[in-house]
């Protein structure tokens, strides 16, 4: 065989590996681009700066000064904490009414994604959510007229008692209702509203609310004096999301310790709690 015939050979071998390891690697991209498209994932790396879209579900009721709607608008501690929270993660974020006793459905369902707005550490199930590290200590009082001073729950009984619905206050109510208090009534307004007529006209002999609400519901009452107790119990409000959503919930966190960190969560305080 001559020198020219076995160069020829070899340039032939060479070409045809050549293709082989073409062929190889469109395989190989065609199949990762159909891993890609069928899990979802080709979105997030085209575009990756996308922001997330999230849910945040809260009450129904306003939940001043966590949650409210003023003039149209919903404002708040939770919602401004929430929409910072959000820039953090780069997420655009939706706020949605929901039945607070259904909480927990409403997040397993994927109606929600996060569950945000005066939702207390002991509320629900730690095996179905998971829960961020408390953001808010807001302690659970009792508020009356200036002629009352109660300290205990059993300086309630025979009392007409009232709580905010689905709070953590009207939680602590139901249950010491039935087995300390004893009163002849409870009442449990729906909006808040009611409650600063209410307890101003004596319809209530003594409200259970979280020193948040109560210092809210001072401000707004400025012309009136009440009573506010020492503290009966401890409150602790935190975020909640599915307990297998590990990535969200690392990045929601996160943003709540930087916003911690940097005062943010401070500063919301004292603006919307004054504490």
């Amino acid at each position: 065989m001559s020198e020219s015939t076995r160069a020829e050979n070899r340039a032939r071998r060479a070409r045809n590996r050549v293709i082989v390891i073409c062929l190889v690697v469109v395989a190989i991209a065609a199949a990762l681009l159909i891993y890609l498209i069928s899990s979802n994932t080709l979105p997030n790396i085209l575009t990756p700066d996308k922001p997330m879209e999230l849910k945040i579900g809260q009450s129904k009721f306003d939940y001043p000064p966590l949650h409210y709607s003023e003039n149209g608008e919903l404002v708040g501690f939770d919602v401004e904490l929430a929409k910072a929270a959000a820039e953090i993660m780069n997420a655009e974020i939706e706020f949605v009414p929901i039945d607070w006793a259904e909480s927990t459905e409403a997040l397993e369902s994927g109606e929600v994604d996060i569950l945000w707005g005066g939702l207390e550490r002991a509320s629900l199930d730690e095996k179905i959510v998971k829960f961020t590290k408390s953001y808010l200590r807001s302690n659970i009082v009792f508020l009356m007229p200036e002629d009352r001073d109660y300290e205990k729950l059993e300086d309630l009984q025979g009392l007409t008692v009232c709580a905010l619905n689905f709070t953590p206050a009207f939680s602590y109510l139901q249950v010491y209702n039935r087995d300390v208090i004893k009163s002849q009534r409870s009442y449990t307004p729906t909006e808040y509203q009611a409650l600063l007529g209410s307890l101003s006209s004596d319809e209530f002999d003594c409200m259970i609310t979280d020193t948040s609400f109560a210092s809210f519901f001072l401000k707004a009452n400025r012309g009136e004096t009440f009573n506010m107790s020492d503290t009966i119990i401890g409150s602790n409000y935190a975020a909640a999301v599915r307990i297998e959503d590990t990535k969200l919930f690392d990045l929601l966190q996160d943003a709540l310790d930087e916003l911690e960190a940097d005062g943010t969560i401070d500063r919301l305080s004292r603006k919307w709690i004054g504490n």
